[in-house]
């Protein structure tokens, strides 16, 4: 057996989505991340500001929505894997393009949702929970 320093890393994943809808449930998408062992390289924390226009962390006050979302997008190009959280199949622009952007990464999306929108439905693989997001990938 190859005991490479990887098998010792905790699976990273991203957690993409809608941010402003089901905001409990959201919260319940994050949890499941850490319980499982996932190392959550975006959004680091949970402490979302109420800002119609943008959601952002409290701690990412002054900082523009484009950069924001290029540390996403980064942490995407680390990921092991994508979280989608797609409250009844809803699938928002940002989502969508960050769908795109891990796909185009090699970068596989799960959700436990299937999304609403035909063509992204494609590039979403929809599975029962975390756990068996990290046996698709191999990583547990």
């Amino acid at each position: 057996m190859n005991m490479t320093r990887r098998n010792f890393e905790p699976p990273r994943a991203v957690l993409c989505g809608s941010y402003t809808r089901d905001r409990d449930g959201l919260s319940l998408a994050y949890d499941e991340l850490i319980v499982t062992g996932c190392q959550v390289l975006s959004p680091r924390r949970m402490q979302f500001d109420d800002d119609a226009a943008f959601v952002r962390d409290a701690a990412e006050q002054g900082i523009s929505p484009q950069a924001i979302e290029a540390c996403h997008l980064s942490a995407i190009r680390q990921a092991d894997f994508v979280m989608l959280y797609a409250p009844g199949g809803y699938v928002g622009l940002s989502a969508a393009m960050e769908i795109g952007f891990a796909t185009a990464q090699d970068c596989p999306v799960f959700s436990r949702t299937a999304p609403q929108d035909i063509a992204v439905q494609g590039l979403v693989r929809v599975v029962p929970s975390v756990y068996d997001a990290l046996q698709a990938v191999h990583l547990r």
